[in-house]
């Protein structure tokens, strides 16, 4: 069964390496991720806000695991209330399976998480019966309780129409936290537009199959986005529910690919643990593909596919101190999110000089704590390349 929100995904002809024979797991072999787990790399000590529908934390796939279940005053409880809830919590607990799944499940082999020591705080906001300000709250509530990575896959076109300004600003406060934000772009031929695809500083996620191929519409075409920033494994990917039981089933969408992003960083933040978020976003559009090369953008595989061995290999402090995904005409601004606040009556004078617009503060993520200031000359945003041509190395997922 390939099949996620209603649409049907259909891999393109292969012209990479075939990793569909390792079945629903294909992308552990593809992105060597067993190897990654093997040298102790597995997102221990990095929280991850998940942003979905429903769950069933009680699945073999996440027995073990480090999961909080947050209530929102806005929304219902997201815990399934009987175990045969497949269609409520499907989605949700297959996202939350790929970042820390076991790799069992009710019929033996089941998901593998890309960071099975990472804390996952879960937020079952994007229930249908969720009022308007759930994703707002989701997102000040994930901030508050450390949360270093916000990962959203899915939303609607009632938070599309009605939350646009509400989701940049709880994007912003997150960002000024430093905390990264993941989310999924829509699927082709989807019901529902992304709420966060045009929300400035966001990580725009895309997919693709186990031969490198983009995933692609129904007509055959690659899916192309003007948003998208990086692409990662997402057709035919280990999931649950899928077929009505908590046996490994699989499932397709950008919805898939998002949580093996978040995943990714939580690994490289782990290994580089002084990294800032912005030189963490940077290494991840940097080293896609499996040799260095320069940035280049496609509207297809964005910056290109996820390289969790690269990620993990080289050193983020290499890279400018800069958040490179904001875009012109588009909000938060850059400025909105980083310039330092303008100061207060109250404030001793020797504090407003040095707090003006020519400084910006930096905190650490999932604190409050400002550490450094940065003079606002210094900072460049790397626009998206609207470029063509697929970044060099960028269909290959090994390192």
């Amino acid at each position: 069964m390939v099949c996620v929100l209603g649409v049907v995904l259909v891999p393109s002809a292969a012209v990479a390496q075939d990793f569909s024979a390792g079945g629903p797991l294909w992308y552990v072999d593809a992105m060597k991720i067993q190897a990654i787990h093997d040298a102790g790399i597995t997102g221990e000590g990095v929280t991850i806000a998940v942003l979905d529908a429903g769950i069933s934390p009680d699945v073999a796939t996440l027995r073990g695991a480090d999961i909080e279940v947050r209530q929102l005053a806005q929304c219902p409880d997201p815990v399934a209330s009987v175990p045969t809830a497949f269609e409520a919590s499907s989605h949700g607990t297959s996202v939350t399976s790929l970042i820390v799944g076991n790799g069992s499940s009710d019929s033996g082999s089941g998901p593998v998480g890309i960071a099975p020591g990472a804390r996952i705080l879960y937020y079952g906001a994007l229930q249908a019966s969720c009022d308007g300000n759930a994703f707002p709250a989701a997102v000040a509530d994930a901030i508050a309780e450390g949360a270093d990575i916000v990962s959203m896959s899915g939303g609607n076109t009632r938070l599309a129409d009605e939350l646009s300004q509400p989701a940049a600003d709880a994007v912003a406060e997150a960002l000024r936290g430093g905390v990264l934000v993941v989310a999924g772009l829509p699927n082709a031929d989807s019901v529902w537009e992304g709420e966060l695809g045009e929300v400035n500083g966001v990580v725009n996620v895309a997919s693709v199959d186990a031969m490198a191929h983009a995933a692609t519409r129904r007509d055959g075409s690659p899916m192309t986005n003007d948003d998208v920033d990086i692409v990662a494994p997402g057709v035919d990917l280990a999931g649950l529910g899928w077929d009505r039981t908590w046996g490994m089933s699989t499932w397709s969408g950008n919805s898939a690919a998002t949580p093996i992003v978040a995943g990714l960083l939580a690994l490289a933040k782990e290994k580089w643990p002084d990294a800032t978020a912005s030189q963490l976003l940077q290494s991840l559009i940097r080293n896609t593909g499996s040799t260095p090369h320069e940035l280049e953008w496609t509207r297809t595989f964005g910056h290109g596919i996820a390289n969790a061995t690269r990620l993990v290999q080289e050193d983020p402090a290499q890279y400018p101190d800069e958040n490179p995904l904001f875009t012109d005409g588009q909000s938060p601004t850059f400025d909105e999110v980083y310039s330092a606040p303008e100061p207060s009556a109250s404030e001793a004078p020797n504090a407003q000089a040095n707090a003006g617009p020519g400084v910006l503060p930096w905190a650490l993520a999932g604190g409050g704590a400002v550490v450094v200031v940065v003079a606002v000359t210094l900072i460049l945003v790397i626009r998206r390349r609207r470029g063509r041509g697929v970044a060099t190395g960028s269909r290959d997922m090994l390192g």
